[in-house]
């Protein structure tokens, strides 16, 4: 967060005596990181102050202060491992998870399906390279045929993409964890592993 490294830097001017912030967690979810950040402000005479959160200033507040911190730091992390665990269990249901979808696909009723004119275009581009043909001509065969991305002619970044998105061929990887149940294949794995060679 910028604006907050600059709050940070700028409590070295001693402009100021607080930093209020709505509940500890929005200072910070990580209790290290909380912690050195107050260190640099209580270094610049700055405390933060809760206003949701009666913490008072005694030893009994540092116990309280850490305690909290501690609890916010949990149900973050509990949080995140709820969202990895929900978007395991939809990808191996084969759902859609949202997000952009390659071209060649449309998302219907929660699920990846083909759009099969788009398709066309891709395996065309596939097969193309594939045998050989320079970008550069497969760009200007679509455009002598009127066919476009996103209402543009396709741009030579626009086809290497397509080429280098393992999705078509019905599989990815996913850091690893290996997703083959989502995206119907447009090519097979047999000619996007050609154009891996081809690319390499």
């Amino acid at each position: 967060r910028p604006d907050f490294q600059r709050m940070i830097h700028d409590s070295a001017k001693k402009q100021w005596t607080y930093v209020l912030v709505y509940k500890l967690d929005r200072f910070s979810r990580n209790k290290y990181e909380a912690t050195i950040h107050k260190k640099t402000l209580s270094n610049n005479g700055v405390k933060v102050v809760s206003a949701m959160e009666n913490i008072p200033d005694s030893p009994e507040g540092i116990i309280l202060e850490s305690l909290l911190e501690g609890m916010d730091q949990y149900y973050s992390a509990e949080l995140s491992q709820k969202v990895k665990r929900g978007m395991h269990e939809t990808r191996l249901k084969g759902n859609y998870q949202g997000g952009t979808l390659p071209y060649g696909y449309v998302a219907r009723d929660k699920k990846v399906v083909i759009d099969e004119e788009r398709a066309e275009v891709v395996r065309y581009i596939f097969e193309q390279y594939a045998s050989g043909i320079y970008v550069s001509n497969i760009i200007a065969t679509l455009t002598a045929k009127g066919i476009l991305y996103n209402g543009k002619p396709f741009v030579p970044n626009t086809v290497y993409l397509i080429l280098k998105n393992e999705k078509y061929s019905g599989r990815y990887m996913l850091r690893d964890e290996v997703v083959d149940n989502m995206y119907p294949p447009i090519v097979s794995q047999e000619l996007e592993r050609l154009i891996i060679i081809e690319r390499s």
